[in-house]
């Protein structure tokens, strides 16, 4: 196996998170709990909730229940403003005779079936309507088209109507149901105001005797869709929202995502993946996942996947050329670059995070002295002590969710240094040559370095970069083109130490490293083609100088109308490769020396 697949769980047996004993204390619950019932699963987005509610169903089908569930998400899509709310109470009667018919214990009468279908219409037809000034729904006309009468269900009409009908489901002594209980599933997946609107209709229409209901519920969807009608959530009225959320679920149940059981889950999934973990190292992973993107199971998933993608290059580059990186260094690396990419971007500019230091700091921003009175208000603490951990404190103080999370980055990156001591950068190095592979950062400076940093023992200087242009087939014009362009650039950083290059496997950047973050580069090239020997090469604008090139090399090579040499829309100059061709070898060569010129004059 190579992935994981984001479903929830169906059985007990799959179970690996140890939930089991939460679902059973619900069950027990809710088989001897008085009716009408609402419980609410409340957790975020990932944290298990429709995998507990799948448990729970397993359990009841057991006993003397009937189960209707319903995918909210599945009357949503494709609907227009409140249809969803009609669509989601007739699915749920639709899917409790389903589920009923599947166990045989379908057994109303053909009185009772007429019902069935006469509630189902008024439920199918009230898209788009109010029910009663109170749920949004109106229910005039609600019955089917070929229907004459043209008469309005009011809300104890259609109440009375499906409270009949489980009454005399459970009341038939040919079946064994004894309560029945409808599964609501994926509120958070649907526009939060449908959401409120759904919620309003269960507790107006389908709060009858015999039934509990169970919702898979994130608070802050609730709170969003309430927004209309209480304005935004503030500490003044907290209440009201509280209050709505009250009066429709009596039973709230937190998801417990803090008593996981991640250890056995994360080990059981990489030994799914082909990845085995030494007994030793089970809970340093487990510390990861806490320290970085916490106990979400479904975003764990995704890292997970992540991880072994990363892994699958890493074999099919094994027979180039021997990776050292271990699995844990890399693990945690990506758990890095997923939760906390502002210290992953810090890590590619300098990968042994203990030689971070005050200069460090302030050249990407950090107000030191303004950090250091900060630290001081919190007291000793062994986690910001050095100065090193106390730039990692400052970097986060920026970020509202780096500032909740940077004891856990500091916790994370002590672990790692406890784990590989003297061999801390180069671990690093070696796992950051395949991080940038799963990264979603379009900071281009901090993929390029992520590249240079990985590959810095290769292509340590010019030479070794033409060397391997060589290697890999490129012909002496390309590789003299490469030299040309590159070669200045490379003295004037020997020669000024504001200056830094960036070089990679298939591009290189020149940088004006005493800029901050997003400004340092000037140039960026690619490797030369193969087969028009020229270089693209993007001149930034942080240069200052985009004008004046452009303007200079149009009139002295008549390249104005060129499709070769251009300003992008976001003012850099592009020389495309294709240039070469036009200008012939030995101008395009004379070019290049000017540009280089021009860009460290």
């Amino acid at each position: 196996m190579s992935s994981i697949t984001d479903k929830p769980i169906l059985l007990k047996s799959e179970d690996l998170l140890k939930v089991e004993k939460y679902s059973l204390a619900l069950s027990n619950f809710i088989v001897k709990s008085d009716t009408p019932i609402t419980i609410g699963l409340q957790g975020e987005w990932g944290t298990g909730k429709t995998s507990l509610m799948s448990l729970l169903l397993e359990d009841f089908n057991s006993k003397n229940i009937a189960c209707s569930w319903v995918n909210t998400w599945e009357y949503s899509m494709f609907r227009g403003a409140h249809e969803t709310t009609p669509g989601v109470l007739r699915g749920m009667l639709e899917k409790l005779k389903i589920s009923c018919e599947e166990r045989g214990v379908w057994t109303l009468k053909d009185e009772s079936k007429a019902k069935f279908k006469t509630a189902a219409r008024f439920l199918g037809g009230l898209a788009n309507q109010i029910v009663a000034n109170q749920t949004g729904i109106n229910v005039k006309d609600a019955l089917d088209d070929k229907e004459t009468q043209a008469n309005t269900a009011e809300i104890a009409e259609i109440k009375a109507l499906v409270t009949s009908l489980i009454s005399e489901l459970i009341n038939d002594t040919s079946n064994p149901i004894q309560k029945v209980i409808f599964f609501v599933d994926d509120l958070d997946r649907i526009l939060p105001s449908d959401a409120v609107e759904v919620l309003e209709a269960l507790k107006n229409i389908f709060d009858i005797p015999n039934c509990v209901f169970i919702l898979a519920i994130d608070y802050d969807v609730v709170v969003k869709g309430l927004e209309s009608k209480f304005g935004p959530k503030t500490e003044e009225n907290e209440r009201e929202f509280r209050s709505f959320f009250d009066k429709i679920i009596q039973v709230p149940f937190s998801m417990p995502t803090g008593t996981y059981d991640i250890e056995y889950f994360l080990v059981e999934k990489l030994k799914d993946l082909g990845i085995s973990v030494q007994d030793e190292e089970k809970e340093l992973f487990a510390k990861v996942v806490k320290y970085s993107i916490g106990y979400n199971p479904r975003s764990l998933k995704r890292y997970l996947n992540s991880f072994s993608l990363i892994n699958h290059l890493r074999e099919i580059e094994a027979d180039d050329e021997k990776n050292d990186a271990s699995d844990f260094m890399l693990f945690a690396i990506l758990g890095i670059q997923i939760s906390y990419p502002k210290i992953f971007r810090l890590l590619t500019q300098k990968s042994n995070f203990l030689d971070w230091d005050k200069g460090f700091g302030n050249k990407y921003g950090i107000e030191w002295e303004q950090i250091q009175e900060k630290i001081q208000k919190f007291g000793e603490s062994e986690l910001v002590d050095e100065e090193w951990e106390q730039v990692v404190w400052g970097a986060c103080q920026s970020d509202s969710y780096l500032k909740a999370r940077a004891f856990s980055v500091l916790e994370l990156l002590n672990l790692i240094r406890d784990k590989f001591k003297d061999n801390l950068e180069d671990e690093l190095d070696a796992a950051l040559t395949f991080a940038s592979i799963t990264s979603v950062d379009d900071d281009i400076e901090t993929k390029q370095a992520v590249q240079k940093v990985g590959n810095k023992t290769i292509y340590d200087g010019i030479s070794s970069k033409l060397n391997q242009l060589k290697e890999y087939g490129f012909s002496d014009e390309a590789i003299e083109n490469y030299k040309i362009l590159w070669e200045p650039l490379f003295n004037a950083k020997a020669e000024n130490s504001k200056y830094g290059i960036s070089l990679a496997k298939t591009g290189a950047s020149f940088n004006d490293i005493t800029k901050g973050r997003g400004s340092q580069q000037l140039i960026y090239a690619t490797n030369p083609s193969k087969k028009l020997f020229g270089i693209r090469i993007w001149v930034k604008s942080n240069t200052g100088k985009v004008q004046t090139l452009f303007s200079t090399f149009s009139e002295k090579y008549n390249l104005s109308e060129s499709k070769n040499l251009y300003i992008a829309k976001n003012g850099d100059m592009l020389c495309e490769s294709a240039l070469c061709g036009e200008l012939g070898l030995q101008q395009y060569q004379e070019f290049l020396r000017e540009l280089t010129q021009m860009i460290i004059d």
